[in-house]
C-alpha cells in the first residue's frame, strides 16, 4: 500500500509542473505591517497567528496546516476535533466517535504534549489531556484550525512540545442569518443543531447550539451530548473585541477506556468557558492584546455505571488564564512580548485538592535580511510546585526565487521546551494505576529541516524532524498489567513529513490532497509502556474533492494507518456528498466504509461503518 501511495504521490508532482507554469502572480511577504518591496505577489489573504508574530502560511519557517473554514465544512466529520483525523502528522486518537473523547498528539509526542488553544488562549485541561477537547465547539463555529507540527510552538507556552492546534472563531457579518440542521444515522444517532447570528448597532452576536445521542456499537458505548456557545464581537477603528461564553454537557458508555476488565465503564462531564479578547493599535507601530479565559470542569467516572457505589470517581477543576502582549513592528522585522498568569485547581476524590499558580514571559523577535528570515525567541515559565521551565528557540528560512511568481523557502527550526505533569500524573491511583508526585518536569530539544514551494494552485512541502525527549512521563506496565507513572530517560523521535495540495479542474475532480509520514521511536524505558510506544508508524492521507453533475459536490478521503505496536496497515475510507436546494442542503456522509478493524487507542476497537444523513435549513 505504501509503494502504491508513494507512486500516487509521483504521479500527482508531474501533474502539478503543468499547473505551476499557469499560475499567476503571488502576493508577496510581509512582516508586522511592513510589505517586501521585492516584488508583488499573491498569496491566499489568511494569516496565522500560530505564534506572536502574525505570518502567511507559504512563509512559515516551520512546519504548519491550515484548516480554514471551507474546508471543514466539505469533511464528513460531526465534531471539530475529528477534522485533525486528516491532517497528517497528527495522531486523533478517539475512544468514541463524533467527538465523544478525543486525545490530539503530534509526530510521535503524547496527548499531554501538544497545546490545544481557543484564540491563542491554552484549554488544555490540568485533571488529563483526555478532557482537553470537552469544549462547546461546532465545525460551523470555526473560521481556522492552525496547526503547528514539532517545536516550534514553543511561542505558544508549557505542553507545546510536539505541537500546537489554535482554533480561531468565525466572525459573522452583520446581516442576520440563521441555521437549523437535523441529522439520523446508524446506531439510532440523532442530532440537531442550530446557529444564528445578529448585530445590534456595531455588536454582532452569534449563538450556537448542539443536541445529539446514540446507542453507540458495542455495549456501554452509548452517548448522550448537548452544547451550546454565544460570543459577542465588534470591529474597533484601530482593532477589534469578542467575548464567549459556554457549555457543553456530556454522558456517555466507556467500555474500555481505561480498562478492558470493566465493560460497564460510565463517565459524565461538563464543562463550562468563558473568555474574552481585546486587539488594538495602540500607535503607528504597536499592535497591543489582551485576553482572558476560564474553564470550569466537572467529571464523574463509575467503572460499573449502574452501580456508583462500586467505584466512583469525582473531580472539579477551575483554570484561569490573563494574558497581555505587545509586539513592535519595524522596518525591517518585529519584536514581541507576551505575559500570561494564571492558576489551576483541582478538587477531586481520588486525586485530593491542589492548587498551581503559574506565570510566563515570552519574547521573540523577528528580522528580515534580504530574503533571509530569522526568529529567535525565549521564555521562562513558572510554577508555584514545580520549577521554572525555560523555552527557547532559532527559526530560520530563506526564500530561493524571489523574482519568481511562486513562493519557495528552505526553513530551519531549532527549539527547547517542556511541561508540567498533569494532575492525574501525579496523583491518581485506582487498583490498576499509580500516579508519581515525585515527577519532573518533561523536557524536548526538536529539530526540524524542510522545504516548502506554493503557487495559488498547488503547493508542496517536505520535511525531516527530530525530537530528543528527557525525562518523559508515561506509565510503565508490570507483569500483572498495572501501570506506574514514571520519567523515562530518554524517547526519541525521528520522521518524515511530505505533503501535496493541487487545485484542479480535470473532470468532476476540483481538489487533491497527499499526506504521509513516517518516524522511529527509540525509547530507553526497559518496561513495556501505556502511551509513548503505542504511536504511530506510518501514516497517510488522500483527499479528492469532486463537483458532480446536478451540482453535488463529494469528499472521499483515504487514510493509512499503522502503529508501532501493531505493525498492521490499516485503511479507513470516508465519504461526504451534498446537494443544495435552496435554502436546503442534504448531506450524506459515511465513516469507515471498508468496515477496517483495529484499537486506536485503550481497549476500544474503532467504530465499523457509520451513515449519516443530514438536512440543513438556512436563511
Amino acid at each position: 500500500m505504501i509503494n502504491s501511495l508513494s507512486l500516487t504521490f509521483l504521479l500527482a508532482l508531474q501533474i502539478s509542473a503543468s499547473l505551476a507554469s499557469q499560475s499567476p502572480d503571488l502576493d508577496g511577504a510581509r512582516i508586522g505591517n511592513h510589505s517586501d518591496t521585492t516584488r508583488t505577489l499573491v498569496l491566499p489573504p489568511v494569516m496565522v497567528t500560530a505564534g506572536l508574530t502574525q505570518l502567511k502560511p507559504a512563509l512559515a519557517p516551520f512546519s504548519i496546516a491550515v484548516i480554514e473554514a471551507s474546508d471543514i465544512k466539505q469533511l464528513p466529520i460531526r465534531a471539530v476535533s475529528d477534522a485533525l483525523a486528516y491532517v497528517q502528522g497528527v495522531d486523533l486518537r478517539r475512544r468514541g466517535p463524533l467527538g465523544v473523547q478525543s486525545d490530539v498528539t503530534i509526530r510521535g509526542g503524547t496527548f499531554e504534549q501538544t497545546a490545544i488553544m481557543i484564540e491563542g488562549m491554552r484549554l488544555n485541561d490540568v485533571q488529563t489531556g483526555h478532557n482537553t477537547f470537552s469544549v462547546p465547539l461546532l465545525p460551523s463555529d470555526i473560521e481556522r484550525i492552525e496547526v503547528v507540527k514539532g517545536g516550534a510552538a514553543r511561542a505558544l507556552g508549557a505542553g507545546a512540545m510536539d505541537g500546537a492546534v489554535n482554533i480561531i472563531l468565525r466572525q459573522p457579518g452583520s446581516d442576520p442569518t440563521i441555521s437549523l440542521g437535523l441529522m439520523g444515522g446508524d446506531a439510532t444517532y440523532q442530532e440537531g443543531r442550530l446557529s444564528a447570528s445578529a448585530a445590534t448597532g456595531n455588536i454582532v452576536h452569534r449563538l450556537s447550539a448542539q443536541a445529539l445521542r446514540h446507542s453507540g456499537w458495542i455495549p456501554s458505548s452509548d452517548v448522550e451530548l448537548q452544547s451550546i456557545l454565544y460570543t459577542a464581537s465588534t470591529q474597533l477603528d484601530d482593532g477589534k473585541a469578542q467575548v464567549l461564553v459556554g457549555a457543553t454537557n456530556k454522558a456517555f458508555g466507556a467500555n474500555g477506556f481505561y480498562s478492558p476488565r470493566f465493560p460497564e465503564q460510565w463517565e459524565h462531564i461538563t464543562t463550562i468557558i468563558a473568555g474574552g479578547a481585546l486587539e488594538k493599535t495602540v500607535a503607528a507601530d504597536v499592535d497591543f492584546k489582551l485576553r482572558g479565559l476560564a474553564r470550569m470542569n466537572d467529571d464523574e467516572f463509575r467503572l460499573k455505571r449502574n452501580d456508583p457505589a462500586f467505584y466512583t470517581n469525582r473531580h472539579r477543576t477551575e483554570q484561569y488564564l490573563l494574558q497581555a502582549g505587545m509586539t513592535i513592528h519595524e522596518s525591517t522585522g518585529a519584536t514581541s512580548l507576551l505575559f500570561e498568569g494564571g492558576s489551576d485547581w483541582i478538587n477531586s476524590s481520588n486525586l485530593g485538592t491542589h492548587r498551581r499558580l503559574r506565570g510566563s514571559v515570552i519574547l521573540e523577535a523577528v528580522r528580515m535580511w534580504g530574503q533571509l528570515r530569522g526568529t529567535l525567541g525565549g521564555g521562562l515559565l513558572t510554577f508555584s510546585d514545580r520549577s521554572p521551565l525555560p523555552t527557547g528557540g532559532l527559526d530560520l528560512s530563506y526564500r530561493l526565487d524571489p523574482e519568481s511568481s511562486s513562493i519557495s523557502i528552505v526553513f530551519l527550526s531549532l527549539q527547547i521546551n517542556g511541561r508540567v505533569p498533569s494532575y492525574t500524573d501525579l496523583y491518581y491511583r485506582d487498583p490498576s494505576t499509580t500516579g508519581n508526585p515525585l515527577l519532573r518536569l518533561e523536557t524536548a530539544r526538536t529539530a526540524e529541516l524542510g522545504y516548502r514551494h506554493t503557487t495559488d494552485r498547488m503547493s508542496l512541502s517536505a520535511a525531516l524532524f527530530h525530537r530528543s525527549g528527557r525525562d518523559m512521563i508515561d506509565y510503565a506496565i508490570d507483569t500483572a498489567g498495572k501501570g506506574t507513572a514514571e520519567n523515562i530517560s530518554t524517547v526519541n523521535v525521528t520522521g518524515l513529513d511530505v505533503s501535496a495540495t493541487w487545485t484542479l479542474d480535470l473532470w468532476a475532480l476540483r481538489h487533491l490532497r497527499i499526506g504521509l509520514v513516517y518516524q522511529s521511536l527509540v525509547s530507553s524505558s526497559p518496561s513495556r509502556t501505556r502511551y509513548i510506544a503505542d504511536n504511530l508508524r506510518t501514516q497517510g492521507v488522500l483527499e479528492s474533492r469532486w463537483q458532480f453533475p446536478l451540482d453535488i459536490t463529494g469528499t472521499y478521503i483515504m487514510r493509512v494507518v499503522e502503529r508501532v505496536t501493531d505493525p498492521t496497515i490499516h485503511l479507513v475510507h470516508d465519504v461526504r456528498f451534498q446537494k443544495q436546494i435552496s435554502p436546503f442542503t442534504i448531506t450524506i456522509e459515511a465513516t469507515n466504509l471498508s468496515n477496517a478493524s483495529y484499537i486506536e487507542t485503550g481497549w476500544v476497537p474503532v467504530p465499523p461503518r457509520w451513515a449519516r444523513v443530514g438536512l440543513d435549513w438556512s436563511l
